[in-house]
């Protein structure tokens, strides 16, 4: 009797020692799944961080590539805000607008005669693409004034010349056979864009100066 009641003592003691065993090891596994849990939501948290650096990094690197080409194009200083469209004259008119601006300045000359096809979209479009680009000059020219030069005749209008530092860098006869008879800011925007002949699009400066205030026309000419 004696040995029974030992026996079953030990059993109890086992079972008892057995579900003790399972209470740990379910214990055990369940704050080994919390530790995995936080440990994947950690590098969930550290991925989406990395991202953000990215995505920093790509931001700074762009600012910083179109700072180093606005002073490739216009040099140390700002930019001068041109906004506008202008009218040139006479020879003397002309080598001011392309000598004389900002040192590596882009100088854009629309040569037309009245009557021209296409004559009217260029300047339309480059009455838009002024207000876009403020440190681009854009200027019109009336082709008569140049005399009776072959290179220049009205077979060969509008013509665009794109002058950097008062270098020739595109020249552009009768551009109507490029962009077509009717076309808009955007489309002589891209062309110029493939032809590498526009810096990046600079953003709107607020209050813009005194040369954003115009009068509503669409063609604004000093």
């Amino acid at each position: 009797m004696k040995r029974l009641v030992q026996r079953l003592s030990l059993s109890c003691r086992s079972h008892l020692d057995e579900e003790e065993d399972r209470r740990r090891q379910a214990e055990l596994r369940e704050k080994l799944g919390s530790k995995l849990t936080l440990q994947k939501r950690g590098l969930e948290e550290a991925e989406d961080d990395d991202d953000d650096d990215d995505e920093a990094f790509l931001q700074q690197y762009r600012q910083q590539r179109m700072e180093e080409m606005r002073r490739q194009l216009y040099g140390a200083g700002a930019p001068q805000q041109f906004r506008r469209v202008f009218e040139l004259t006479s020879g003397e008119a002309f080598l001011e607008a392309v000598d004389g601006g900002p040192r590596g300045a882009l100088v854009l000359v629309h040569l037309y005669e009245e009557g021209v096809p296409g004559a009217e979209a260029l300047d339309g479009c480059l009455a838009c693409l002024a207000g876009q680009y403020p440190g681009v000059k854009f200027c019109r020219d009336a082709a008569p004034w140049w005399g009776p030069a072959p290179r220049f005749a009205a077979a060969a209008l509008p013509a665009l010349l794109v002058y950097k530092g008062g270098e020739l860098v595109g020249n552009f006869v009768r551009i109507t056979d490029q962009l077509g008879l009717d076309f808009f800011a955007d489309d002589l925007e891209s062309f110029l864009q493939e032809c590498g002949l526009l810096p990046e699009k600079e953003a709107p400066v607020p209050g813009g100066g005194d040369d954003a205030d115009d009068d509503g026309s669409d063609l604004d000419i000093d």
